[in-house]
């Protein structure tokens, strides 16, 4: 498991080798999901002010989280995104 990102104490992570469809893994104080890079479907529970932040990050980031998907799924070693 890799930690891409950390949002306000929002931990954002990609695992390797994981199901598709691609998604990312969220754990904030307030409940732990996943969430689909390119529905948004959410998995868990969460407030709506984390699951905006996370959209959010998404929106601002989603080419660069696919390439980190996709070298995740390959195996390969993956970096945290900067702000």
């Amino acid at each position: 498991m890799g930690s891409i990102f950390v949002i306000q104490g929002i931990m954002l992570y990609i695992y390797a080798f994981d199901h598709n469809p691609p998604h990312l893994h969220v754990k904030s104080g307030d409940g732990v999901f996943t969430i689909t890079i390119k529905d948004r479907i959410i998995e868990g529970k969460a407030k709506v002010k984390t699951i905006k932040l996370v959209n959010d990050f998404i929106d601002e980031h989603e080419a660069e989280i696919m390439e980190i998907w996709d070298k995740a799924q390959r195996g390969e070693r993956i970096n945290k995104i900067n702000r």
